[in-house]
């Protein structure tokens, strides 16, 4: 998922020893940068366990289908009289070489440039008999030679190769096609896949523009925050938008057109691919609304027939929804246009669409208009759109939490009050202003997002009303605050260096430091921390860390066993997953790992905080549990809190409903020596925090029936 600025590690070493380096990482609780110790193989490991390949291979449909196209491209050519050579580009673990080894290619000629994966794949190549049949190159397909002294003593007549993503051409599919026909394969070679369609569907929703500009905040009773016109003017972030559009509730949008094909990718070679192209499509809107997203996806044919196809449309798109796969690779995506544009039911509107050698963009126009001969994508000029994550313009723009906030303010804000907020771009000091505060002060240390505020100070003349302190909190002094004593202190809170739920833990490690500033009668919000957690099942997540085994009759295990053994090197206990994309059922009720009352001056001494919880399953669930989820709930009253879980309340045996604007921490479970996930009874979880780190460490332990 593309989030600007969410930065945990930086890759900047100190090295040791031979064997250790010291690697800077964000310590959530001061916000600084700290030094950790790390293995010198820490990164080369952390490749290996987030490289994908285990997605790829649970994805039964894709192997499946690669496995049909190749066998007829291989009965083509021997109906022919050719000899059959394939060329494997990407091999990976080496599964396509396989097959096409064991539907009897003569020769079969793989490369894979990344080292740990190309050593692995040939060790599962031996494992599995093709030792003899396969031949392994460790480069890039464009640095393989040809000839009596080159990679491959002549050009293959089959290619089949997996280098594409969720835009389809982000991983260079162009380039590699165009110098796969020109260097490495003879004329009228058969190509798996043979080529591809790019599709489009143009939506009206409000939910969907939420992630795409700061809207104004109207203040009930009146008064308005407008976001600079620079802003509401700009293009947008240029990168894609991601995410499993599958999971969407069709409730939160209205399709104004059918699915458009706007590209056509020909693999074959019969057509040269185009590193630069441009389509305009026309279609009659099918509803009145504002064309606030454009869905994108796109399918695979993979013979030269297209009668094996590979749809990685969402369930609505989808030519085939019985074969609907989920899949973590390739995804869906959603594009903004430059301006949305309000169309009535019938009106005729055209999708321009263009893409350069990796990228993709689409704008929508009145047929009226003339296409702009100017093929550059978008690039923000506001610096907002690549200032903020997507997932934080959506936070702003929630319904919800501006209610919260709004309330909070709008009942502790007087006409005396000074008040302090402190967060990443928050606009909270701009609300507190309007609902006539005497003085507001902005903690900003993030250079980026203070930039922004400080934009939407000047379009809202409350330059005279509130002051961003850009210094880090331990820093600011009396002249800073004008000689004021707090008596507000606020914050969403929000942090662009957290990573999990509660590293914005941060908010109470800068009140505390503030505490010299603070009135005697000053009030902190929120005031809670509570870290809760429950038991789920899965329905596809487990797949991203679930061992593979056999996959299409090959054996895969030493693959399982390189992914295992990096993750634990690299990984840690407790990863980021936006789970409203990713469907899971409860298994138990949630739980209270930890709380943290920040009214106690001793949460932020040198003493490590403990807790110990046990998970209790349900066994009238029938479900598998698979996974404990952990997010944060932030309590400002005893009425208002904005949790970082569920959205709804939860019901076990029941799907739960995620915050659509925030990453929840994931536990998998798995299978590991005699214990069973299917039998589980408790699932014990521990936490230490480490304030002067800001480590939050977690251990789970399973205890079965």
């Amino acid at each position: 998922m593309y989030e600007a600025c969410n930065i945990s590690i930086v890759k900047m070493r100190v090295f040791l020893e031979e064997n250790e380096y010291f690697v800077s990482v964000i310590n959530p609780s001061t916000g600084k940068v700290d030094w950790k110790l790390q293995d010198d193989q820490y990164d080369y490991h952390q490749e290996i366990a987030r490289s994908g390949y285990a997605d790829m291979l649970h994805d039964t449909e894709r192997n499946k289908k690669y496995y049909k196209a190749l066998a007829e491209a291989i009965q083509i050519k021997r109906g022919l009289g050719e000899p059959v050579n394939v060329l494997d580009i990407g091999t990976g673990t080496g599964l396509l070489s396989m097959m096409a080894a064991r539907l009897g290619a003569d020769t079969v000629t793989a490369c894979e440039a990344f080292e740990p994966m190309a050593k692995c794949a040939r060790e599962i190549i031996q494992q599995n008999g093709f030792g003899n049949k396969i031949r392994l190159i460790p480069k890039r397909s464009t640095d393989i030679t040809v000839g009596r002294d080159g990679d491959m003593p002549e050009r293959a007549n089959i290619l089949v190769t997996e280098v594409f993503d969720t835009e389809l051409i982000g991983e260079g599919a162009i380039n590699t096609f165009t110098h796969a026909h020109r260097e490495l394969l003879q004329k009228n070679s058969i190509v798996v896949p043979s080529a591809a369609n790019m599709y489009v569907q143009v939506v009206s929703s409000d939910f969907i523009r939420r992630w795409r500009d700061i809207r104004p905040i109207k203040l009930p009773g009146g008064g308005v925050i407008d976001p600079p016109s620079e802003m509401t003017s700009c293009g947008g972030a240029p990168a894609l938008h991601d995410l499993q559009l599958h999971e969407l509730p069709q409730s939160l949008f209205q399709v104004l057109s059918s699915p458009l094909l706007i590209f056509r990718f020909d693999f074959s070679g019969t057509h040269p691919l185009k590193f630069d192209n441009q389509s305009s499509k026309t279609f009659e809107a099918l509803h009145a609304g504002q064309t606030d997203g454009i869905f994108m996806w796109w399918d695979l044919e993979m013979d030269t027939k297209n009668k094996i196809n590979l749809s990685c449309a969402p369930g609505w798109g989808h030519p085939r929804p019985e074969e609907l796969q989920w899949r973590d690779h390739w995804m869906q995506a959603i594009y903004y246009p430059n301006q949305p544009l309000s169309v009535q039911k019938g009106d005729k509107v055209k999708v321009i669409s263009s893409h350069d050698e990796y990228s993709l963009w689409f704008n929508v126009q009145p047929t009226n208009s003339v296409d702009s001969s100017d093929n550059m994508g978008p690039a923000c000029s506001c610096g907002m759109h690549v200032s903020y994550s997507r997932s934080q313009i959506g936070m702003l723009n929630d319904p919800h939490r501006r209610d919260i906030y709004y309330s909070l303010l709008k009942e502790k804000v007087t006409p005396n009050s000074i008040v302090l907020t402190i967060s990443d771009g928050s606009l909270l000091s701009l609300v507190a202003a309007r609902l006539g505060a005497k003085q507001v002060f902005a903690l900003e240390t993030n250079n980026f997002t203070r930039k922004i505020l400080q934009q939407f100070i000047n379009h809202n003349d409350l330059g005279d009303k509130v002051t961003i302190l850009s210094k880090e909190p331990e820093e600011v002094t009396d002249d800073d605050l004008q000689g004021y004593k707090i008596d507000l202190v606020v914050g969403e809170p929000y942090f662009q260096s957290a990573v999990l739920p509660w590293h914005h833990v941060h908010f109470w490690y800068a009140a505390r430091q503030l505490s010299g500033f603070l009135s005697e009668t000053a009030e902190v919000f929120p005031c809670l921390l509570t870290i809760k957690a429950m038991a789920v099942s899965f329905r596809d997540l487990w797949k991203i860390r679930s061992p593979v085994g056999m996959c299409e009759g090959f054996n895969i295990q030493l693959f399982d066993q390189l992914i295992e053994s990096s993750s634990e090197i690299s990984d840690s206990e407790v990863e980021p997953q936006p789970l409203w994309e990713y469907p899971c059922t409860a298994c138990t009720d949630p739980v209270t790992v930890q709380s943290f009352d920040f009214s106690e001056a001793s949460w932020v001494d040198n003493t490590s905080k403990l807790s110990n919880i046990s998970i209790t399953l349900d066994p009238s669930i029938n479900e598998k549990c698979n996974g404990v989820v952990l997010w944060a709930e932030y309590q400002f009253t005893d009425q208002l809190k904005v949790s970082l879980g569920p959205r709804e309340k939860v019901i076990v045996g029941e799907k739960v409903e995620w915050d659509f604007y925030s990453q929840q921490g994931i536990n998998l479970l798995t299978n590991k020596g005699k214990d069973s996930i299917e039998n589980l009874k408790t699932i014990d979880v521990s936490l230490t925090f480490k304030p002067t780190t800001g480590d939050f460490d977690f251990i789970f332990k399973t205890k079965t029936l």
